[in-house]
């Protein structure tokens, strides 16, 4: 996923992981879980369909394929980023209410929808991507944690970042739960970057180690295969 230079000024205006300035919006992203047969068609279809973003007023969009870590065959999601959470929730009420095309009925069925707060900005376009969803005792220790350690990465030669969000509106969930995601674009990427964590890097021991005191619990751990659609890239 990439939030465009649209978002930036909301982003940079966070001061911290969950105290903002009073002036500040949070930019939130909106999810539509699905289930396809064919995830190639899928994104085709969006990419084709560039109004659908449009009409919702998506600031961006695309979709991801879950390579492993599945809780259902098939998975797969499109996410749309706005810049409040206004926006996203007006755009949910309109999704719900629009009825879907013959052509994504024939090849998706919707799961679920969900909300996602930004809490941790990253510049980083959608690719490979790994998603965790953590239980922490402290969400700002975490995130500062976090932070620490995507310097370290990037200063050991690994172009990742990390993402970190708050689920909104998602269902039976736990409390003090966060949705993070290690950005790396391509899959070799993240594959030398785990490889280093193997073979326990003395880099990540401290940053690393920090993190893991404010993790109560692991509850979700998948790949995903993620490509941005709307706006085109280079657009």
């Amino acid at each position: 996923m990439k939030i465009f230079a649209t978002l930036s000024v909301s982003l940079v205006l966070m001061v911290s992981g969950l105290s903002f300035a009073e002036d500040a919006t949070t930019p939130v992203v909106s999810v539509v879980n699905i289930q396809t047969s064919d995830p190639m068609a899928y994104t085709a279809y969006l990419k084709n369909n560039p109004q659908i973003f449009e009409t919702l007023g998506a600031q961006s969009g695309g979709t991801c394929m879950t390579l492993s870590g599945h809780r259902y065959p098939g998975q797969a999601f499109a996410y749309s980023f706005y810049g409040d959470a206004a926006s996203a929730f007006k755009s949910a009420r309109m999704y719900a209410r629009a009825p879907r095309s013959a052509e994504l009925e024939a090849i998706s069925t919707v799961v679920s929808t969900e909300f996602y707060a930004v809490l941790k900005p990253f510049s980083l376009p959608s690719g490979f991507e790994r998603r965790y969803q953590l239980v922490v005792n402290d969400a700002a220790g975490y995130i500062a944690a976090a932070t620490q350690l995507e310097k370290a990465m990037q200063d050991n030669g690994h172009n990742v970042e990390i993402g970190i969000f708050q689920p909104l509106g998602n269902g039976r969930q736990k409390a003090n739960l966060l949705d993070v995601r290690i950005f790396a674009v391509e899959p070799e990427v993240a594959g030398m970057m785990v490889n280093d964590f193997l073979q326990q890097k003395s880099w990540a021991a401290e940053p690393y180690g920090r993190l893991l005191t404010t993790v109560e619990s692991l509850e979700l751990d998948t790949f995903e295969d993620c490509v941005q659609v709307y706006p085109a890239p280079g657009e």
